[in-house]
C-alpha cells in the first residue's frame, strides 16, 4: 500500500479573509483612541511651546536690559506675538488648537525677569482637551 502525502503550503482564501476581518475590527477600535491621543499631544505641545517662548523671552529681557511684550492674539489667526528690540515675531497656533481664555491678553517681561502681572492661558483642542499655562509675577511659567 502506498500513501500519498500532500503538503499544503500557504493559506487558504478563507483563512486570509478571517485574518483581514479581525485586523479590521482591531483597527476600528484603535483609530478613535489614536485620534484623541494625537489631539491631546497637539495641545500639550502647544502649551510647552508657549512656556519655552516665555522662558526664552524672559532670558532675552534680562540679557538685553529691555522689556519684551507678548500679545496673545485671541482673534483669527490665533497665536501670540513677541515684540521687543524693535522686532516682532508671530507664532500661529496649530490647526485645531484655540484659546479657551487668555487673561491678560498682553504680558510685559521686564529686564529684571519679572512679569507685569500674573496670567492664565488656557488652550483647547477640538475634542475639548484643555491645558492651562500659568504665568506668575516672578516670571515662572508652568503647565497645569
Amino acid at each position: 500500500m502506498t500513501f500519498i502525502i500532500r503538503t499544503n503550503q500557504g493559506f487558504s482564501l478563507m483563512e486570509l479573509m478571517i485574518v483581514l476581518v479581525v485586523f479590521g475590527i482591531v483597527l476600528s477600535f484603535g483609530i478613535p483612541s489614536f485620534w484623541r491621543y494625537s489631539q491631546t499631544q497637539q495641545v500639550r505641545g502647544t502649551s510647552e511651546d508657549l512656556v519655552q517662548t516665555l522662558q526664552l523671552q524672559r532670558a532675552r529681557a534680562m540679557a538685553t536690559g529691555q522689556s519684551v511684550v507678548i500679545n496673545f492674539n485671541t482673534a483669527d489667526p490665533n497665536g501670540w506675538t513677541v515684540m521687543g528690540e524693535g522686532r516682532s515675531n508671530q507664532k500661529v497656533l496649530p490647526l485645531g488648537v484655540t484659546y479657551a481664555s487668555a487673561v491678560p491678553t498682553t504680558l510685559t517681561l521686564t529686564r529684571d525677569g519679572r512679569v507685569n502681572t500674573s496670567g492664565l492661558v488656557v488652550l483647547q483642542g477640538r475634542t475639548g482637551v484643555r491645558d492651562t499655562v500659568s504665568i506668575q509675577v516672578s516670571g515662572l511659567a508652568l503647565i497645569r
